[in-house]
């Protein structure tokens, strides 16, 4: 009797063995399903992200975005330039977005998700939003977290990047442009970047119908070395623009568009030039400075 009292108690044993483990087994399961389900929050400069998204919230329906149906005639006899700043938001975005709205003229600004981590950062992307000279467009979520070879690997996930951006800082049009590279897809016509690695990536955004803008003309950043950071003079940047346009050196005729960063006009001397420049443009008669929702295109 002791001894079957003794098998019987290793039984129990054992068998409580089995639950427990089993239970800890489906907590374990039930975990993990729940860290896929939601992405983890986004981290820049040791400040957590305003934004955690989870991950059905991207299914939203890709009608919502606006179409490019409702732009103002090309005048043939004109030149027209394109104001386009990329990164933002940065402390250069309230600059910007003072010189716009004085010099009333427009400019499309191409956002990322992950630099607005702070509540100024983010107020800057909202008075963007509500300045009718600012158009707001996506340059991705994560900025490919500046690893690009890795992030153009796997197109789907920029595809995923680009959405997810949409959800993050409510960005309501197609218009895209890549980390990095200088590609192009406008109405059936292409252009790649020289580092050819995001052609899969570009395609497939292409054929979910987003119009993916590079750049004519760069106004560079001042060089780090310098003491000043001061940027190139604004008459060259002008100068630059003209002979471009009057060379046909652009993606499409009589149109140039033009890349900047935010960051480049954290300083108000600097931002200055950035008035100065506009101003050039301005008195130039054959020019028209338009936001890139007149650029000529059409969803193909």
């Amino acid at each position: 009797m002791f001894i079957l009292n003794k098998h019987l108690r290793n039984a129990l044993l054992l068998s409580s063995l089995l639950i427990t483990f089993s239970c800890k087994n489906d907590q374990t399961s039930t975990n993990s399903s729940a860290q896929i389900s939601e992405p983890k929050e986004i981290l820049q400069e040791d400040s957590d992200s305003l934004y955690t998204i989870k991950t059905d919230t991207l299914n939203h329906l890709s009608d919502t975005i606006a179409k490019n149906d409702n732009q103002n005639p090309i005048d043939s006899t004109k030149q027209y330039v394109y104001l386009t700043f990329d990164d933002g938001p940065y402390k250069g975005s309230k600059n910007i977005n003072k010189i716009l709205t004085e010099e009333n003229v427009k400019g499309t600004v191409f956002l990322v998700g992950f630099n607005a981590f702070t509540k100024e950062l983010k107020q800057n992307v909202e008075d963007y939003k509500v300045n009718p000279n600012v158009e707001i467009a996506n340059h991705t979520y994560s900025h490919a977290r500046n690893k690009y070879k890795a992030f153009y690997s796997m197109p789907e996930n920029v595809l995923e990047d680009i959405r997810k951006n949409e959800v993050v800082l409510d960005i309501h049009s197609r218009w895209v442009r890549l980390p990095a590279r200088n590609t192009w897809r406008i109405n059936k016509r292409k252009k790649n970047d020289p580092v050819k690695n995001s052609i899969p990536a570009a395609d497939l955004l292409a054929k979910n119908q987003y119009y993916i803008y590079g750049w004519d003309y760069e106004w560079e950043r001042a060089a780090k070395k310098s003491s000043t950071h001061d940027l190139a003079a604004p008459q060259k940047i002008y100068d630059g623009i003209v002979h471009r346009l009057d060379q046909n050196k652009t993606f499409e005729k009589n149109h140039l568009v033009i890349l900047m960063h935010d960051d480049m006009f954290n300083s108000d001397n600097n931002a200055e030039k950035l008035r100065q420049l506009i101003v050039l443009l301005k008195n130039n008669k054959k020019i028209v400075i338009e936001g890139i929702s007149n650029y000529p295109t059409k969803v193909s």
